[in-house]
């Protein structure tokens, strides 16, 4: 049996969907969990019978555009689903609270798979169709939605996209809640977990940065720095590269090469490495994070740069893992740390609800 099958929703109305549906966004502030809940309006949505939808984004020219379905708890555990980062325990626990009392989620976990013809053939088949959503949201995105015809369609992208990996893009922690919660109510096995599969370079992928507040004694930076990486002020923010970082420091900023040996697998990744070398000693400790902010890459650095002149803090910048270390590490069960990658445009919340 295919984990990919059709669910039965209840979809935001057309003239509701202003009002209800919400960005997913990442804060600074990595202490707040990442729950889009607030109340659910039932009045803001209409029963569907089971199925896919093709869901899809766009501004301009750029579109992004997957199928919507449920996707077995099982295959979060079997390997038929893979993830590639860490998780942090207080996160996972806050939504197992959330959960514990929320009778609806409304966002959506992001995975990234090996698409083939069935894919392509239905979402273009089904694009030619009448929608039945079609809105911009808060942050400017188009989004509109279609239903997946029943029958051959339906069976044919089932059964592809229930073929090979998945990839877990976006909603880590969100899966790590969703498997608690099915471990406690027995495992049962018609659960599952509503998400949206986007083709393998289906979204956009870069990094988090990373911050360390203030105050930072700059010389020790620089001393530690020193020690297995190339330094060069710069006049403005640099390039980065696998292996080449930027760094903010006392409103100068530092192209920093590391040129070191690297560790294999994740331990080898460039913010495992800046990690143990420079944050990890910034903060006490390699294994201490909380004086850490994470901020994905198209943030504005003026913003955080602006952060770090008030504190003393210091900003470090990272080019993302190419796709191919991502998959790969998922594929042999290796994990990065949190907030390693960075993918968009994350699906909106309140479109879907199950049912």
């Amino acid at each position: 049996m295919s984990a990919v099958r059709p669910f039965r929703a209840r979809l935001v109305t057309q003239d509701r969907s202003a009002d209800v549906v919400m960005p997913m966004v990442d804060s600074i502030d990595d202490t707040i969990p990442d729950l889009r809940s607030g109340i659910v309006d039932p009045e803001a949505y209409a029963e569907s019978p089971a199925r896919l939808y093709v869901y899809r984004q766009r501004r301009g020219t750029e579109a992004h555009t997957g199928i919507v379905c449920d996707v077995a708890t099982e295959a979060f555990v079997d390997g038929r689903v893979r993830g590639h980062e860490s998780v942090r325990p207080d996160r996972v626990e806050a939504l197992v609270r959330h959960f514990a009392t929320a009778r609806d989620r409304p966002a959506l976990v992001a995975l990234l798979h090996q698409t083939g013809p069935a894919f392509t053939d239905v979402v273009a088949t089904t694009c030619r169709t009448r929608p039945l959503l079609d809105f911009t949201a808060p942050d400017g995105l188009e989004q509109t939605v279609w239903e997946v015809a029943a029958g051959p369609d339906t069976d044919s992208l089932s059964e592809e996209l229930g073929t090979d990996a998945h990839y877990i893009a976006d909603g880590h922690h969100r899966v790590a809640a969703s498997l608690e919660e099915w471990r406690t109510a027995g495992q049962p096995p018609d659960a599952g977990v509503l998400c949206v599969v986007y083709p393998l370079d289906g979204l956009n992928l870069s990094a988090f940065h990373r911050r360390v507040v203030g105050p930072v004694d700059r010389s020790a930076l620089l001393d530690l720095l020193s020690h297995g990486f190339d330094v060069l002020e710069t006049a403005a923010p640099p390039a980065l590269a696998t292996g080449r970082f930027g760094v903010y420091a006392v409103r100068t900023w530092l192209a920093a090469t590391f040129r070191g040996d690297r560790p294999d697998g994740a331990s080898g990744l460039d913010v495992s490495v800046l990690h143990a070398a420079v944050i990890g000693e910034l903060v006490h400790g390699a294994g201490s994070v909380p004086n850490v902010e994470f901020a994905p890459a198209g943030r504005d650095l003026a913003e955080l740069t602006e952060r770090c002149d008030r504190d003393g803090g210091a900003l470090f910048t990272l080019a993302p893992p190419a796709l191919d270390v991502l998959t790969g590490l998922a594929d042999r069960g290796e994990v990065m740390p949190p907030k390693t990658t960075y993918f968009e445009p994350k699906p909106c919340a309140g479109i879907f609800l199950r049912s």
